[in-house]
């Protein structure tokens, strides 16, 4: 049982990475949260606003003993909108390089076909080759004899010069295989990074959905009870 479990936690870290979570953090809710700090203080304690957002016609509640008040129902969704705002800025200040481009290896993979240079493949083939770890998946295991083929065509030879167009367009065009095989493998390497922070935003938009569904439940079941025919 106990290496099962360890099993488990073993291939859950493996594939603890960013792309798996980015809608919770960077979801259009979370997008437009991040406008409250600006005008949530303008209107979380003000009275005639909260007597505004009273339901009584919609769900009786001046004639029922449970549930929050309008105005912990605001500060609710005050603070739930703005706990979804700051995990939203840690993502885009913390998310790691790779998902700058892209939010998923498909957007980065393209991204990165149509936009990088020479120079840029050149350092990720030298992350690729010459740290301590082995490659991450297999697409990392290519030859460096293939890339150095690549190399030669791309720029004709002329080492630390820049690529002769119409080189560099056949060069990726022949070795795109390759060059999609550097850059899965990057991505993947770039996507497992700063877990913590990670972490740190996904514990914020929890904290946030938890605080904007507890007013939406709590008016749900209000407006069930006056549907059943619930009174105090």
């Amino acid at each position: 049982m106990f290496d099962h479990l360890r099993l488990k936690w073993t291939i859950f870290v493996y594939n603890y990475q960013w792309p798996d979570y980015v809608p919770l953090f960077d979801g259009w809710i979370a997008k437009c949260s991040m406008a409250v700090p600006i005008v949530g203080y303008l209107i979380l304690f003000n009275d005639s606003i909260s007597q505004h957002i009273a339901f009584n016609s919609l769900a009786s509640e001046q004639l029922l003993s449970f549930g929050i008040s309008p105005g912990a129902r605001l500060k609710f969704l005050y603070f739930g909108l703005l706990a979804l705002g700051a995990s939203n800025i840690v993502y885009r200040i913390r998310r790691p390089y790779a998902l700058k481009i892209g939010k998923n290896q498909f957007e980065y993979v393209e991204a990165a076909l149509k936009y990088f240079t020479v120079d840029d493949y050149i350092q990720i083939n030298g992350e690729i080759k010459s740290s301590d770890f082995d490659p991450y998946t297999q697409h990392g295991k290519y030859y460096s004899s293939e890339f150095d083929a690549f190399l030669k065509m791309s720029i004709g030879g002329n080492y630390g010069k820049d690529a002769d167009a119409t080189h560099w367009v056949e060069a990726k065009r022949k070795f795109e295989g390759l060059l999609r095989a550097m850059l899965i493998e990057t991505f993947f390497r770039q996507k497992i990074r700063r877990r913590y922070s990670l972490t740190f935003c996904i514990v914020l938009s929890l904290i946030g959905y938890f605080l904007l569904l507890v007013p939406s439940a709590d008016l749900f079941l209000k407006v069930m009870s006056v549907v059943l025919g619930y009174r105090t």
